[in-house]
């Protein structure tokens, strides 16, 4: 397994709706309670009247923005894995995609977590929508863990690694939370040796 590396940068970028754009900044800034579609309209340069046809409420805007989230955080998993072929160094890189996320000046957390701490108790789409992510995560990190030769359950501790750094960098206002969790995965990981992943089962 090679060093730890710094964060990747991306060449490919998504480009999303532009009215769907508009509201993912403004809710990352405001949260859904303050999402009006007068703003997003503005914001996106369209009438207000085509915001509202598209999406009558701000659920449908919330929901169309964490649709967004979903394909966008699956884009930036695979552009940060391209160049890397050991699944160790993949799981590593996950958390070099994290570090470049929080460096971001519109991160303001992860928009899944707030989702559901806003709207997720009562709107059941959003709270699945959310569960949806989450497992999006634990799938893909529990491949990466059988194709490494670790165990099926360090993917869990490894999630709990990527959801503590979102919510750590959003508080704190810094990137030092991917840093540190990803050297505590490379810590975790290196506990198993090729030879030894079903040792501790």
């Amino acid at each position: 397994m090679t060093a730890i590396a710094p964060p990747p940068t991306f060449d490919g970028q998504l480009e999303p709706d532009p009215v769907v754009a508009a509201a993912d900044r403004a809710l990352a800034r405001a949260g859904a309670a303050r999402l009006r579609h007068g703003d997003v309209a503005t914001a996106a340069g369209v009438d207000v009247r085509t915001v509202r046809a598209r999406f009558p409420d701000v659920l449908a805007l919330v929901t169309a923005v964490l649709r967004y989230r979903q394909e966008h955080w699956l884009h930036g998993l695979a552009m940060a894995t391209r160049a890397v072929s050991e699944p160790r160094d993949q799981i590593l890189a996950l958390f070099g995609y994290l570090e470049l996320c929080f460096t971001d000046d519109d991160w303001r957390g992860c928009a899944f977590i707030n989702g559901y701490g806003e709207l997720g108790r009562t709107e059941p789409s959003i709270a699945a929508l959310a569960d949806e992510h989450l497992a999006s995560i634990e799938a893909h990190l529990r491949t990466l863990c059988t194709e490494a030769s670790l165990p099926s359950y360090v993917a869990d501790g490894l999630s709990l690694l990527v959801q503590g750094a979102k919510v750590e960098a959003a508080i704190h206002g810094t990137t030092q939370p991917a840093r540190s969790a990803r050297m505590t995965a490379a810590v975790l990981m290196s506990v198993y040796g090729p030879a030894r992943a079903d040792r501790f089962i």
